[in-house]
């Protein structure tokens, strides 16, 4: 059912006249704003792919002079491992003079080939037997990048390095004092080390001759992604660099750029360029400004060709369809005065505003019924709690008067005339919170001089609570209850009533707990009372918790809640949540 009202809905949308109108708008635009667009963006593209391609070519050339750097630094090592005896006999133990000659001989060697091949920063041999590192190293480096280098090398080489960071054709990078460096090591002999480092900004300073854009750069990056130069310039730009080599990628933000790259044979590292997207389209943007105008203009077609339509019909309509919805929701409000565009539309809106005049009016006169009846079940359920326990008070006083305990009989007149005077009361609707325990107090004491040394209680309630105000007589339903059904002579039996403030984060509440020492709820009771069933019988008996229930229900509408639970040591427990109330006025109650 509600798929063919949906159905239905859809059908009517379809035969409105503003339908049909911009549809017919948009079938013409539409198409023509895409085609405009995708011309645009394909364009764009090529233009991105030929510059990708450019400088993919650059990039490549230049890696590949790189590694053929690099090729040169790993034959002049390999072959120095191969062919130098000095090595072999630094590795042995000898006296001091012939071990300072033999230093003196390879550092001559490691300065000669430093003197040649100048784009290498430093060449070092270390040897583990005397931790001696000879070194050899252009005039680029200060003296804290080569003391820097010289630490991580020999920490590497005295934690026993693995064999793929002293074998292969891979040379390594390492980030020391947050510069990144390209190291290569290679083992002479087992307590001998040679090799060479490179400072990875070193290696950039030819490339950063060819032109990249205004704003644009170039910077070595590791495989995982993270830039090796430029870091904070990558992350404050949103950069991407973890792209597939010798591809190209978009990525950055707000300001976009196209980044290529090429990976190196023998490290893990690659060298990338950045080419912001305003650079290379710089053309396109006047072009997307005019195309983005061209399709504003065109979509705002669609909403002046419905002006007309809009002033002379759409509006009125709307202004009776919200008053329809502010009915629905509840607010008797009808639709405003204002010049109607046509006078038919003038006559409806009369009609409507006279229509809603009548019901709400009818509407009140329900209401004040409603509240009337209310009121009276109100103070039908009050007056059904007074006689409660009438006759057993008679009974005791005869008893009393047999006996000839005058003092007990004045004790229990005068309680008895303060109870039955405050649940004759019927007319107040609320009384103080300390009016009530007053009540309690006197109508628990005449239960203990009818059971004198078996009954006991306790009445705890912060005095701050005295004064706030609670329907009268609804503690007295649930010790009633206790008293009957729960008190025996077998045993002594005790009452407890506390009260406290509570909040459930959104308003304060305010808590009393009725306790006792009985055997507590059966489990079928239990669960019907938490259920708020009525448990009235045929004959009229048990219905004071249902009373106190529709008592609450009636004066707080809905939002008393009344909770019944056993005490793991025995006895029942009764809870009464009932927001805070003030009293309204003239309706204050008085002591008894």
């Amino acid at each position: 059912m509600g798929k063919a009202m949906n159905i239905q809905r859809r059908s009517k949308l379809r035969n409105t006249m503003r339908f049909k109108l911009i549809v017919g708008v948009a079938a013409i635009l539409v198409p023509l704003i895409v085609l405009l667009n995708f011309n645009q963006y394909y364009a764009a593209q090529v233009v991105r792919k030929q510059v990708a391609e450019s400088n993919q070519s650059f990039i490549t050339l230049y890696m590949n002079q790189i590694d053929g750097l690099l090729d040169e630094i790993d034959s002049f090592l390999i072959n120095m491992v191969a062919s130098d005896s000095n090595l072999l006999l630094l590795d042995r133990r000898q006296p001091e003079a012939e071990t300072a000659l033999l230093k003196v001989q390879l550092s001559k060697q490691l300065w000669n080939e430093n003197s040649r091949n100048g784009a290498v920063d430093g060449f070092f041999i270390y040897s583990t037997l005397d931790a001696s590192f000879i070194e050899a190293f252009s005039p680029r480096p200060s003296y804290m990048e080569r003391v820097a280098v010289s630490g991580e090398v020999t920490r590497k080489l005295n934690a026993s390095p693995t064999q793929s960071e002293l074998g292969g054709r891979d040379w390594l990078v390492r980030q020391i004092d947050g510069s990144y460096y390209i190291l290569r090591l290679l083992q002479a002999a087992p307590n001998t080390y040679v090799g060479a480092w490179v400072k990875a900004d070193t290696l950039l300073i030819p490339f950063n001759l060819i032109n990249l854009g205004e704003n644009g750069f170039s910077l070595f990056s590791t495989e995982a992604g993270e830039p090796m130069l430029h870091a904070e310039v990558v992350r404050e730009k949103q950069i991407d660099l973890s792209f597939a080599s010798g591809g190209y990628s978009l990525s950055g933000g707000p300001e976009r750029y196209l980044t290529v790259g090429e990976r190196s044979r023998h490290g893990g590292f690659r060298l990338v360029a950045l080419i912001p997207e305003q650079d290379i389209l710089k053309g396109f943007f006047n072009l997307w400004s005019w195309n983005r105008f061209v399709s504003v203009g065109s979509i705002l077609l669609i909403p002046l060709s419905l002006v007309l339509l809009r002033k002379m019909i759409l509006l009125p309509i709307r202004r009776l369809l919200s008053a329809m919805n502010r009915i629905g929701e509840g607010h008797m409000q009808g639709i405003p005065e204002s010049k109607a565009s046509t006078e038919e539309f003038r006559v409806v809106n009369d009609h409507f505003n006279q229509m809603l005049s009548h019901i709400r009016e009818l509407k009140i006169h329900v209401y004040e019924e409603q509240l009337s009846k209310q009121q009276a079940e109100l103070r039908q359920l009050q007056t059904t709690i007074n006689p409660h326990f009438y006759l057993n008070s008679l009974n005791m006083l005869h008893s009393l008067a047999a006996v000839r305990n005058y003092e007990l009989i004045q004790e229990m007149s005068r309680c008895l005339s303060d109870y039955f005077r405050y649940i004759f009361r019927s007319h107040v609707s609320l009384v103080s919170l300390g009016d009530e325990l007053m009540h309690m107090r006197n109508y628990i004491r005449i239960q203990e001089l009818r059971f004198p040394d078996q009954l006991s209680s306790e009445i705890e309630v912060p005095s701050y609570l005295l004064n706030l105000a609670i329907p009268p007589l609804v503690i007295q339903t649930f010790v009633e209850n206790a008293i009957k059904h729960a008190f025996t002579l077998e045993a002594p039996f005790r009452l407890s009533i506390h009260g406290k403030l509570e909040s459930d984060g959104q308003v304060p509440r305010i808590l009393l707990v009725i306790e006792d020492t009985g055997e507590g709820f059966t489990p079928e009771l239990l669960q019907l009372l938490n259920e708020k069933r009525n448990l009235e019988r045929e004959d009229g008996s048990r219905h004071g918790i249902w009373n106190a229930w529709r008592r609450l229900e009636l004066l707080y509408g809905g939002k008393a809640d009344l909770t019944f639970l056993n005490l793991h040591s025995g006895g029942a427990r009764v809870e009464v949540r009932l927001p805070m109330k003030s009293f309204p006025e003239g309706e204050e109650g008085t002591p008894c």
